[in-house]
Parts: structure tokens; C-alpha cells; sequence
């Protein structure tokens, strides 16, 4: 601000290089100029003018910290600064990126966003808050109007604000800055945490930003009754636990939203702060599960609530898993049917059974790594394990001493010894074992015989 000109009015004054042109909003402790560059070439940016008198020798030399600090980031989703200082009369000022943007809340009524595509912009915004906290800021005031998105939909996070750096004694400074009292918010999109004047941090950010993906999902604040009447506002935030936005929303929003949206929500806005998500890059993460059909880390869920998730996602796979051991079954069941009927359909009855050994094997090698290459696997290949061991035992006891088909079976023990642990893997080695030295004492010079025997020696060996 050139000397002279800070008493003449704010429009037209010269802060830095930039002549402020027109207020672009005002806060409890600073308003914000459209302005113009002075000088060679054009630009238009937003200045940000502290009210003056607000701030003490301590606090200027945190601001100047912080804008050092603010000029390093470099994100998509966060507005650039351009510029900072003091001016003559010591009014501290940022030159940020104008940006041509709408509130995300605006942004997402105006062109009838869906759940996914809301979601998709929480992400976004989230993996900004995270890119802030990594380099030691937190914004501790998130709320619609401090995220704006561009008409190519890119989220941008406005008003870092000043003193709120995570790490202060970096800079040479003391924590006081961390001190919720030290600084102004939005009640409604506050934290507990910044009600009681505690301390604040990254799970300040996790919280607002909870709230802004409940009233950016539901369409109303977690607390939308008692936002009349601030008295009660802050005591809900504090003590009461909100619906989940699901029932706020109603309709046929409703369904959509139960379940594991729900789950995340309520998660980011937990009272106590070491209850919410540790990061804003887990919150993502588990929003981006929500999106991808993967179980969610909000709901812990059970064996079955995986398991669902689990066949919706790989429906394909499981079905073909399904109708594999359909087959499996079957022709096992036909063994079993065709050895006991009669003695004259033994052609078919070993037919049935080399198919039903084939398939077990197959099961085993092929489809059991198909099936690990799929994300949440480990419980249909527990699956696949179990039936096919519970298949080969009965396959032993229908063997009828063949030496050829206990060599086929002591392979295929040993395929499934390779695939379990303890145990588990002691016994099917040992049963394969048993197999191939009753084979090998019917046919001591067949080399599959002992090659079989000699491959499960060293295994038993190696699990004891």
C-alpha cells in the first residue's frame, strides 16, 4: 500500500504491486479486493487485507512465517499465492490466484450432481487438505465458501488463513498457534476441538471436511435445526451425535446413501479427534473404496458384509467359482454313485472319477491364482482350499489301491500342502505321503512313485 493512501478509502489503493478495484468478500478479520497489477503487464488476483490493529508483534512474525511457507505449495487444489507483505501502516496482506469458481455446494446444485460425482469432488478436495498437511498446514477452516470449483470442475481451497502452522518451532516460533482461541472459525463447520479451545491439528480438517460431505450429500448441516441458534449449535457439536445422512436426506436419496456412506460420514465427524480417519488421504482412500464397490474402512464389517461386497464386485469370477464347484461336486457325487451301484459300470464310474481328480487339481493351481489376483480374494480362497480338501479325502477313500491314482492324489496333496499354513499344511503333506508310499510299496521302481514320495518327505520336513 503506498504511504499516504491508507486513510483516502480501500478502492484504488496500491497494496504491494496491485491497485484493489472492488471487495470480493469480508470476514471477522479480513476482507478481500479483486486488484489489478501496477506496472508493465496486466493481471487480476484477490488481495486479502487484514483489519488492522488485530495483530500484535508475535503474530506478525507467525504470519510472515506462514506466508513463506503458503508460497511454497503447489497444488491443483489450492489457490496460488502470489505475493505477501506489511504495509507502511503495518497491515499485514496476501496477493493470492483469482479464481473463477463457485462454492462447492452451488457448484453441485447448479449442474445436478449425483452421489458419485459428489464424492468424486470430496476426493479431490481431500487430497489437497492432504498435500497442505504434509508440508505442516492446516487449514482449520473448511467450508463451502473457502472451496471454490472452476467451470473445468477443480476444486480449489481458499483462506489458509494465518497462525496455523502444525509445526511452529520450525520457524522458530512457539505452539501457541496451535491454540484454537488464537484464531477465528465458522462454527458450523467447527470441530469440537475448536468449540472447547483445545488443540488443533489435521483432524480439525478431517471434521469440516465430514461436515461438508454431510451437507454436500444430504443437502442439509448435520445440526441443520440448531444453526439458528448458535447457543445450541455449538453444544450439539460438542455433545450430540448427528444423524446419519442418510435419514436427513430422505427420499430416494436415502437408499443410496445408507450404508457405507453413512459409515464414512459419521466416522470423519466423531467428537474425539483420535476417532476420525488419521488422515485426510485415509478418508479419501476410503471414499475412493465406496466408489470401486470395496469393503470400507469406516464399517470394519463382518466375514458376510465382505463376502457381499466382495461377490458384487467380481461377479463374473464368483460366478464362475460357484459353477465350478458345482461341477466339482457333482462329478464327485457321481464317483461315489457310480461305485456303489455296480461293479459293471466301473468304466464310468473311474471316468467321472479321473474328471472329478482333474478338476480338484485344476481348482487348485489355476483358478485359485486366478482368484488371488482379484482385491478381498482370501476368503473364496479359503474356500477353494477347504472344499478341495474335503474332495481329495474322499477321493483317497475311493482309490481302490490303483498305484497310478494314489501317485495322482499324493501330487495333488502336495499342490494343496503349498497353499495352507501350520497344520493344516502338515496334514495334507502327510496325507499325500501315506498315498505315495503305498504306491511306492506296490511299485518300488516307478519313478513318479518316488519321486512323489521323496517331493513330500522334504516337505513334512520343512513344515516340522
Amino acid at each position: 500500500m503506498s504511504p499516504g493512501t491508507e486513510h483516502d478509502g480501500p478502492i484504488g489503493r496500491v497494496v504491494g504491486h496491485f491497485r484493489l478495484v472492488r471487495v470480493l468478500g469480508e470476514g471477522g478479520m479480513s476482507t478481500v479486493y479483486v486488484a489489478e497489477r501496477t506496472g508493465d503487464f496486466q493481471q487480476t488476483a484477490a488481495v486479502k487485507l487484514l483489519r488492522e490493529g488485530l495483530l500484535d508483534a508475535e503474530t506478525r512474525a507467525r504470519f510472515r512465517a506462514e506466508q513463506q511457507v503458503l508460497a511454497s505449495l503447489r497444488h491443483p487444489g489450492i489457490v496460488q499465492l502470489i505475493d505477501g507483505g506489511v504495509t507502511a501502516g503495518g497491515v499485514p496482506y496476501l496477493v493470492m490466484e483469482l479464481v473463477d469458481g463457485v462454492p462447492l455446494d452451488e457448484y453441485s446444485r447448479s449442474r445436478g450432481l449425483g452421489v458419485r460425482a459428489r464424492v468424486e469432488l470430496a476426493i479431490r478436495v481431500l487430497e489437497a487438505v492432504e498435500y497442505a498437511h504434509q508440508r505442516f498446514l492446516a487449514h482449520c477452516d473448511l467450508k463451502f465458501s473457502n472451496i471454490l470449483v472452476t467451470p473445468g470442475g477443480q476444486p480449489q481451497l481458499l483462506d489458509f488463513g494465518v497462525t496455523k502452522l502444525l509445526a511452529p518451532a520450525q520457524f522458530g516460533l512457539e505452539p501457541l498457534a496451535t491454540r484454537a482461541e488464537t484464531r477465528p472459525f465458522t462454527p458450523e463447520f467447527a470441530s469440537p476441538e475448536q468449540l472447547a479451545g483445545g488443540n488443533l491439528g489435521t483432524a480439525t480438517d478431517i471434521y469440516s471436511a465430514g461436515v461438508v460431505l454431510y451437507a454436500l450429500l444430504a443437502g442439509a448441516h448435520p445440526f441443520e435445526a440448531e444453526r439458528a441458534q448458535p447457543v445450541e449449535l455449538m453444544r450439539a457439536i460438542r455433545h450430540t451425535q448427528p444423524p446419519p445422512p442418510s435419514r436427513r436426506a430422505g427420499g430416494a436419496l436415502e437408499r443410496e446413501l445408507r450404508g457405507d456412506l453413512d459409515a464414512i460420514v459419521l466416522k470423519a465427524l466423531r467428537k474425539e479427534p483420535e476417532q476420525r480417519y488419521s488422515s485426510a488421504a485415509q478418508f479419501a482412500h476410503d471414499l475412493r473404496n465406496y466408489l470401486e464397490g470395496r469393503p470400507v474402512e469406516a464399517r470394519r464389517g463382518s466375514r458376510r458384509y465382505r463376502a457381499a461386497k466382495f461377490l458384487k464386485r467380481n461377479r463374473v469370477a464368483a460366478g464362475a467359482a460357484l459353477l465350478a464347484l458345482l461341477a466339482l461336486l457333482a462329478g464327485t457325487a457321481g464317483v461315489f454313485w457310480e461305485g456303489v451301484r455296480a461293479r459293471g459300470a466301473r468304466r464310468l464310474a473311474e471316468a467321472r472319477y479321473q474328471a472329478a481328480r482333474e478338476l480338484t487339481s485344476s481348482l487348485l493351481l489355476d483358478f485359485y491364482q486366478a482368484v488371488g489376483k482379484l482385491d478381498h480374494s482370501e476368503a473364496a480362497q479359503r474356500f477353494l482350499v477347504e472344499r478341495s480338501s474335503q474332495t481329495l479325502d474322499a477321493l483317497a477313500r475311493e482309490s481302490g489301491g490303483e498305484a497310478a491314482v494314489e501317485c495322482d492324489l499324493a501330487d495333488t496333496y502336495w499342490k494343496l500342502g503349498n497353499l495352507q499354513k501350520g497344520d493344516a499344511a502338515r496334514s495334507s503333506y502327510a496325507r499325500g505321503l501315506a498315498l505315495a508310499e503305498a504306491a511306492l510299496r506296490a511299485r518300488p521302481a516307478d519313478r513318479r512313485a518316488m519321486d512323489a514320495a521323496a517331493r513330500l518327505r522334504s516337505a513334512v520336513g520343512s513344515v516340522r
